[in-house]
């Protein structure tokens, strides 16, 4: 009798043990979570998609979005390690590369910049340009968007006065005050400049320029990189979502991804999004020559040296 007993107990607490087991192994782990700070802009709406759609969840991360108002901030998190990635352009990861901060790109992104000329100044096409003022951030993206739109418009850099106004809003009220004749800005102040009468000269996608990037430090690539690589499937299903959905279906998220006011809901419009894959070659190099020139980074610096295959 003692010997069945003994058995049974034994036979119960196997089973128990087996179930234990089976509980621990059946018990998810955490999903990893991609901090990344960003700027409102039409960069973000993408991102703002895999959050409100749960894709981050589908392909098993968690997607932390973290915005900022001034790129200043957005760059001091980033640099104190409270971020993984950023949205960026060409000239800021030149210029992380050269304080000695690893950081790669791993996509692309859809940001774009209007190149607005005021109601007033009898500004018709680029060619009207020519020893006029313009509204700009010195050293950045701007700058560098301008004088390559110049140059693919056979002018110089010099053919027009640089007027170095850092903040976007600041550029905004000039114009319309008539206290600059032209500006080179992102959205919304680009529909907003040109619904209170600013003539629209192109932007920089219509020039064929397309340096705004998503990137990650090279430590976050090293321990996340399965993340990150998910992030980009996350990232292009919502492109894909995008692409084949009417505005209106979304447009919230737009909103609140560009900093459209309210009452521009109905009115807004959007160009089609590429699928994120590496820059092109030649597109970074010649990024990297300008920001040479102008003492931000090394010439030496290459293009190897500053992206990460995420895609294989």
């Amino acid at each position: 009798m003692k010997n069945k007993l003994l058995i049974s107990f034994l036979i119960i607490a196997i089973a128990l043990t087996g179930c234990g087991k089976q509980k621990n192994q059946g018990k998810e782990e955490a999903a990893v979570v991609l901090k990344v700070g960003m700027m409102s802009s039409l960069d973000v709406i993408p991102f703002e998609l895999i959050s409100e759609r749960g894709l981050d969840k589908k392909y098993g991360f968690e997607l932390d979005l973290e915005m900022f108002t001034a790129a200043k901030d957005r760059d001091a998190a980033f640099t104190a390690g409270e971020l993984d990635g950023v949205l960026t352009d060409f000239i800021g990861v030149c210029m992380y590369q050269n304080a000695g901060f690893d950081v790669r790109i791993t996509g692309i992104t859809d940001g774009d910049f209007k190149l607005l000329a005021g109601k007033n100044t009898g500004i018709t096409d680029i060619n009207g340009m020519k020893g006029r003022s313009i509204a700009i951030s010195q050293n950045t993206l701007i700058e560098y968007t301008l004088d390559t739109i110049l140059n693919n418009n056979q002018l110089s850099p010099e053919d027009v006065v640089k007027e170095a106004i850092p903040r976007i809003p600041d550029r905004l009220e000039m114009l319309r005050n008539d206290k600059i004749d032209l500006v080179l800005i992102p959205e919304p102040f680009a529909t907003l400049a040109i619904k209170d009468g600013a003539v629209y000269l192109g932007s920089a996608n219509s020039y064929g320029l397309y340096p705004a990037v998503s990137a990650f430090t090279k430590t976050a690539l090293g321990e996340k990189e399965e993340a990150i690589s998910n992030l980009y499937k996350a990232y292009n299903e919502a492109v894909d979502y995008m692409n084949e959905t009417d505005i209106r279906e979304y447009e919230d998220a737009v909103i609140k991804a560009a900093g459209y006011p309210e009452e521009m809901k109905g009115n807004i419009e959007i160009g089609e999004y590429r699928t994120s894959t590496l820059p092109v070659k030649e597109d970074l190099e010649a990024a990297i020559a300008w920001a040479s020139e102008k003492g931000l980074c090394s010439k030496d610096l290459s293009y190897e040296q500053l992206v990460y295959d995420v895609y294989q």
